[in-house]
């Protein structure tokens, strides 16, 4: 991996297996040992900001179910009285 200069060097103790599996797995690409957990990292990073914007849109539907369903109880009488006064409307009495 090229240094540059908005990158720290970090020691990752990484097991064996998982060494061993990554080469068989790149053996045609040749990366370096870097690359692969600079990969892992970013991919890493981005599941897990794409499971917190899930987590986050998921607490908000259950909150927005909450408001909804305290607005349809408020209205629901409002809504019997519209229905009665349509059936008696309609039926001419």
């Amino acid at each position: 991996m090229r240094a540059n200069k908005n990158m720290k060097e970090v020691i990752v103790k990484i097991p064996k297996r998982m060494l061993n599996e990554n080469e068989h797995t790149v053996v045609h690409q040749e990366p370096e040992r870097g690359d692969f957990v600079y990969i892992s990292t970013r991919r890493y990073v981005s599941d897990y900001e794409a499971d917190t914007i899930r987590e986050e849109m998921m607490k908000g539907y259950v909150e927005m179910s909450q408001i909804n369903l305290k607005i349809a109880a408020e209205c629901l009488h409002v809504e019997f009285e519209a229905q009665h006064t349509v059936e008696r409307l309609v039926s001419g009495g």
